[in-house]
């Protein structure tokens, strides 16, 4: 794949490609609508209720750029997603909030940290670390000031479980929750498969959010989510890693050419500024949006 923000040998696009990533989609949404605030913005600032999807396949399409794209469509999405949420804001949110931006990404980190360790064993502590780093990258691309992120993986793990024990979901997340475990018109023609959606978004989220959402669980749950994990992690481990590979690489000329494509381009003015950030400095993107969180501040 082409070069952009990061190689073929980084830790962030080998994690990324393996095809098993996609099925912690909804518990990461799940973990991001725990946020009260996160919450709320979803609710007085989205459809989502009606339809949860647009959102899933917005990150998704985000992610994809950054990580797989060149820099130039790096910027353009990363320019798109701040434009987004610019409006996103209340009486004491705003989408262009530090801790709400690090919120997010973190969820994204966690839940594929978590999935790749469950299906080839733990990290190196310098591959986490790299790891971690390039996900700090992705929230600097759409704002997050560098020193409001965790500095090294370790100081995000005691972020991460100090979040997971706090956090108290509000009645907007059970609300939001629900249009994602039970989505309005797939309910029938995709039954089978919102069973195992719904088994391994609960079983992947942590027990103490689980517990706040009500989600139904069980042994008897448990030891089926645990044996449908095992098979995932025998076919995975079978699996030869070119071929594992092989879809994601098939995926980005598709998405380029279909999806990536209808991103805006950022004002020449503005795009120049945030090609800092592989460098270090992501100072450039945040005086981009600057005008706009000011209004909506």
């Amino acid at each position: 794949m082409e070069p952009g923000y990061f190689d073929d040998d980084s830790a962030i696009r080998d994690i990324g490609s393996e095809p098993y990533t996609i099925l912690g989609g909804g518990t990461a949404l799940l973990l991001q609508l725990a946020h009260p605030k996160v919450a709320q913005g979803v609710a007085e600032h989205s459809g989502f209720q009606a339809s949860p999807f647009p959102r899933l396949f917005a990150t998704l399409d985000f992610l994809s750029m950054v990580v797989f794209g060149t820099k130039d469509e790096a910027q353009r999405v990363a320019w798109s997603a701040m434009r987004a949420h610019d409006p996103v804001h209340g009486e004491n949110y705003s989408a262009h909030d530090a801790d709400l931006l690090l919120w997010v990404q973190a969820t994204l980190f966690q839940v594929s940290k978590e999935l790749y360790e469950d299906m080839y064993g733990p990290l190196s502590p310098e591959r986490a670390e790299e790891y971690y780093q390039q996900n700090a990258k992705l929230a600097e691309l759409i704002g997050a000031p560098r020193e409001s992120l965790p500095a090294d993986a370790r100081e995000f793990d005691a972020y991460w479980n100090r979040m997971v024990n706090t956090l108290e979901i509000s009645g907007h997340g059970r609300e939001q929750a629900q249009a994602v475990m039970h989505p309005k018109g797939l309910r029938v023609p995709l039954f089978p498969v919102l069973v195992v959606f719904r088994l391994v978004t609960t079983g992947l989220l942590p027990e103490a959010i689980r517990e706040q959402y009500g989600l139904p669980w069980s042994p008897f749950r448990q030891r089926v989510f645990n044996v449908l994990m095992a098979l995932v992690k025998i076919g995975m481990n079978l699996t030869p890693r070119g071929l594992r590979k092989l879809p994601s690489r098939m995926a980005v000329p598709f998405a380029r050419r279909f999806r990536w494509n209808k991103y805006q381009r950022p004002a020449r003015s503005r795009a120049a500024s945030v090609r800092g950030i592989d460098g270090g400095a992501a100072a450039g993107t945040r005086a981009a949006a600057e005008p706009e969180k000011r209004r909506v501040g």
